[in-house]
C-alpha cells in the first residue's frame, strides 16, 4: 500500500507541513515566524492540497509532532490534526519531535562514524533544553528529558566519541559544551523528517487515540506575569 499522509510539525518556532505519497515527500511548506502557528497552519495545509490536486479526504492519516517543544505550538498542531482526523474519519499518527530532528541530521549528513551519538535539542527556558540521545540508526538511547546545560553535560558520551548537537536549542550550548568531540550542526524541525517514523507506525497500525491524544509537553505550561497594573492606585 502507498499511503498518502499529511504531516504537521509545530513543536518550535518553525511551522511546517508536508504531503507524502508512499515513501516520497511530494509537497511541503515551511514558515519560521514566531507565535504565528495558529494563523498560518490552515492556509499552508490548503496550499499543498491545492498544489497536489488532492484533499484531506484522500489522505490515509494525519501525522503530527507529539513533542516535546513549544506548549502553544504543540497545542495548535494537535488541535488542527485532531479536527482533520475527525472530519475525514482517518487515523492520527504521533511522531517524536526529537526523533524527526535526528532523522533530518542523518539524512543530510553521512560523514560521522556509526558510533556517533546524536543529541537533538529543542530550546526551552534560559539554559534549558529538551533532549534525548539517539544512535546513527535513529534509535532512542535514552529517555527524553529537560536538561539545564552545563560544561559537564554529556561528559560521559563525549569522553567515548563524537556527539552531534542539533536543533534550535543547540546554538546556546556551543560556548558551554567545548569538548573536542562535540559537533554542532544547524538544524530546524521540519515535517519532512516525520515521514519514515510515520510510515513505520502506519504499516504497524500504531495510531494515536484521536479523542484522547495530548502532546508530550514534558513540563507544565507557565504563563507569564504581566508587568502592567490592571488598576491604578490613587495617590495618597
Amino acid at each position: 500500500m502507498f499511503p498518502q499522509l499529511l504531516l504537521i510539525e509545530t513543536s518550535t518556532e518553525v511551522c511546517s507541513v508536508a504531503l507524502s505519497r508512499g515513501n516520497q515527500i511530494i509537497c511541503s511548506r515551511t514558515v519560521k515566524e514566531p507565535k504565528s502557528h495558529a494563523r498560518i497552519i490552515a492556509p499552508l495545509i490548503q496550499e499543498i492540497m491545492t498544489e497536489c490536486s488532492t484533499s484531506i479526504g484522500e489522505c490515509n492519516a494525519v501525522v503530527v509532532s507529539e513533542g516535546p517543544g513549544s506548549y502553544t505550538g504543540l497545542r495548535v498542531g494537535a488541535s488542527i490534526a485532531k479536527g482533520l482526523c475527525y472530519g475525514a474519519s482517518i487515523p492520527l499518527i504521533a511522531v517524536s519531535s526529537l526523533e524527526l530532528l535526528t532523522r533530518i541530521v542523518v539524512a543530510e549528513t553521512g560523514q560521522f562514524p556509526s558510533s556517533t551519538i546524536l543529541a537533538p535539542m529543542i530550546d526551552a527556558r534560559r539554559m534549558e533544553v529538551y533532549t534525548a540521545k539517539f544512535s546513527m540508526e535513529c534509535e532512542a538511547l535514552s529517555q527524553t528529558e529537560a536538561v539545564v546545560v552545563t560544561p559537564e553535560s554529556f561528559a560521559e558520551e563525549l569522553s567515548k566519541g563524537i556527539v552531534v548537537f542539533t536543533g534550535d536549542g543547540a546554538p546556546k550550548c556551543r560556548d558551554i559544551i567545548t569538548h573536542p568531540n562535540a559537533r554542532f550542526l544547524e538544524g530546524e524541525a521540519n515535517a519532512t523528517g516525520m515521514l519514515i517514523p510515520a510510515l513505520k507506525k502506519f504499516n504497524a497500525g500504531e495510531f494515536a487515540d484521536v479523542a484522547y491524544f495530548e502532546p508530550f509537553y514534558l513540563k507544565d505550561f507557565v504563563a507569564g506575569v504581566s508587568k502592567k497594573s490592571f488598576f491604578k492606585i490613587p495617590e495618597a
